[in-house]
């Protein structure tokens, strides 16, 4: 599923968040946020089987 973040919603998230947004910054920081949420999508579309369980410790 693939939706487009327009500036008008950037302006609408940082009111709803209580964010400061310097005026003229709205277009980057969707290019940012749409960036972030095609990588957000890889990790939560990877398939993993139901009996997998996180690591305790990390060993690299």
């Amino acid at each position: 599923m693939e939706s487009t973040l327009t500036e008008a919603d950037v302006e609408r998230l940082a009111a709803l968040l209580g964010l400061p947004l310097e005026p003229g910054s709205a277009a980057a920081v969707a290019a940012q946020l749409a960036g972030l949420m095609t990588s957000a999508r890889l990790f939560t579309e990877f398939p993993l089987p139901d009996d997998v369980e996180p690591a305790p410790v990390f060993r690299p």
